[in-house]
């Protein structure tokens, strides 16, 4: 998120910190003067005493982890002590210590902390498996304990109760603190207008239609130059997931796909089977590059779509700025008549669907149980989660290294001044909601005047209107992020099963007639059975059964999104 921004600032116009801005706040910091009667009943004034001044309060002494992603530069110092640290320290309700720790190896590192015994007080992590761990050994304090000290947060959970959803426990308890960003398309399917036009096809409506266009953007030359060398469409890792979303199902490399049937848990197998199906057929006939498999990040389809190659593009989540200004952009450059527009998920045999969403409730930030001052824990919590606050670290001071443009939104002064001194910072205000101001939101970073960015923003409005239909079902139970977290052996069997899966599901893909989708799901199920699939199956059963209506489920999703959208109207 934090890369976002920066990816905005470079450029010189950014949403005032893209991922991470929040909710603005009257309260003021700070021990408030005490007050005495200058004068008791009818004693003379000269009786009355000059009060003695209050002694400051005490300041706690508390420690807080952060990710070391190495982004400090030598003339900023270390994350340990920056002026960051110093402004937290020297402006904050109380002395804090910084603990880095590695962002790819973050919770190896906390572990050892933990098992040491010498863990911080507050925990900022992303990983929601490693919370959930942390919380099943006992290591968490409740912040219930603490919110007295958090009036920032309790706001926040008022306005968004989906936040109490997604950090309470199995126990009742709120465990985990989160914050609200802004909900975004995971994945966005951008269809080549230029060549529906130049081979007179209409706009693919269904998934039948789908294949159809493809299979006349790989065979028809649609870029005139005599070859066959265009696809119909991207598949790797992630345009993958947006493939089995189309149908319903929103499995991935760690989630297995599942479905309500009857108010149960139940596998979706036949879900499955359709969107394996339909990625056999783009498989075979050739619609898709035939060594997908081997594109992992999808770096080699964007190379294609922006060298004018691939007539349905999956872009992935995030960096639409960055996109309309340098991928775009590219793709004009290198294909002048190019133009692309946002295509809903067609009708499959399964539904009509939307994409699946962005996380907009995101869970970062634990407190130890051990903490020695948890009231001094909630005040640096409530110091960090005040806008005025946060928005400072995130970009900066302004008329130095920000001013407001046109929208009243912060722009960057000088994009590599600000990169040097305030791009490392975003991690200390990890827990800060940005999803509550709309200076923060995507639109907000184009300039209306500008023409190609204000075609980036009509287009952006486009793929709000098709990817936040709430007519469209949403595929899955819920959030990856808020799916319940399996116990070490349940996990076991999970990735067991996965792997078997994942690899039946690559053979039927491309093995021609010799392995068909059907009898992948067959070998699938049978792989199930044999790693005790069924005791996930309980589990899954057992959550929903007492969780359906207090968990964060798919219909909160739609909640955020509407509460959103009110916002930028």
């Amino acid at each position: 998120m934090n890369r976002k921004l920066w990816m905005g600032m470079t450029l010189g116009v950014v949403a005032l910190g893209t991922a991470l801005a929040g909710c603005s706040s009257d309260n003021k910091e700070g021990a408030q003067a005490n007050s005495t009667d200058g004068a008791a009943g009818n004693k003379p004034a000269a009786a009355t005493t000059t009060p003695t001044p209050a002694a400051p309060a005490k300041r706690g002494d508390i420690t807080v982890t952060m990710y070391d992603r190495g982004a400090v530069p030598a003339s900023e110092g270390n994350y340990e002590d920056n002026r960051w640290t110093k402004w937290i320290n020297q402006n904050g309700p109380a002395n804090v210590r910084f603990v880095p720790v590695l962002r790819s190896d973050s919770t190896k590192k906390l572990n050892v902390l933990f098992a040491s015994g010498s863990a911080p007080d507050i925990i900022n992590e992303y990983n929601t498996p490693f919370r959930g761990s942390l919380y099943d050994q006992k290591q968490l304090m409740p912040i219930d304990n603490v919110l007295p000290s958090m009036p920032e947060y309790q706001k926040l959970l008022t306005q968004y109760p989906q936040l109490k959803k997604a950090g309470t426990k199995p126990d009742g308890k709120i465990y985990e603190i989160g914050k609200v960003k802004e909900a975004t398309p995971a994945h966005i399917l951008l269809i080549r207008t230029d060549w529906l036009k130049k081979l007179n096809l209409a706009m693919p409506t269904t998934t039948d239609e789908l294949l159809t266009v493809a299979k006349a953007f790989a065979d028809q030359d649609p870029d005139g130059n005599g070859k066959k060398d265009t696809y119909g469409l991207n598949m790797s890792t992630y345009s993958e997931q947006a493939i089995n979303e189309i149908f319903g199902e929103s499995s991935s490399s760690t989630l297995l796909a599942w479905d309500i049937k009857d108010g149960k848990v139940v596998r979706a197998w036949d879900k499955e089977l359709a969107s394996l199906t339909f990625k056999k057929r783009l498989y075979d006939e050739g619609l898709i590059d035939k060594d997908y498999i081997n594109d992992k990040d999808g770096a080699k389809a964007k190379q294609d779509f922006l060298n004018g190659k691939i007539g349905i593009y999956v872009k992935f989540t995030g960096g639409w700025y960055d996109f309309v200004m340098n991928d775009y952009a590219t793709l004009k450059k290198n294909v002048p008549g190019a133009e692309v527009a946002p295509l809903a998920y067609p009708k499959s045999p399964m539904g009509t669907f939307t994409g699946a969403i962005d996380n907009p409730i995101q869970m970062t930030t634990v407190i130890n149980a051990k903490a020695k001052n948890p009231e001094a824990v909630g005040q640096y919590l409530n110091f960090m989660m005040k806008s005025e606050n946060a928005l400072k670290i995130i970009n900066g001071d302004e008329g130095t290294h920000w001013k407001k443009a046109a929208n009243g939104c912060p722009q960057a002064i000088d994009p590599a001044k600000s990169k040097n001194e305030v791009g490392y910072a975003g991690d200390y205000t990890m827990f800060f909601s940005s999803g509550v101001d709309k200076c923060t939101f995507v639109l907000s970073g184009f300039n209306p005047e500008v023409p190609e960015q204000k075609a980036g923003m009509d287009m952006y409005r486009d793929i709000q209107k098709v990817y936040f239909d709430s007519k469209r079902e949403y595929p899955g139970i819920t959030l990856g992020d808020h799916m319940p977290v399996y116990s070490a052996d349940l996990n076991l069997i999970n990735t067991t099963i996965l792997k078997e899966k994942g690899d039946l599901f690559v053979k039927a893909i491309i093995s021609g007639s010799k392995y068909s989708p059907e009898q992948a799901i067959k070998d699938s199920q049978a792989a199930w059975d044999k790693a005790d699939g069924k005791k996930l199956e309980e589990f899954m059963n057992k959550w929903y059964s007492e969780n359906k209506d207090k968990a964060f489920m798919a219909k909160d999703v739609n909640e955020i999104v509407k509460q959103q959208m009110e916002q930028v109207k």
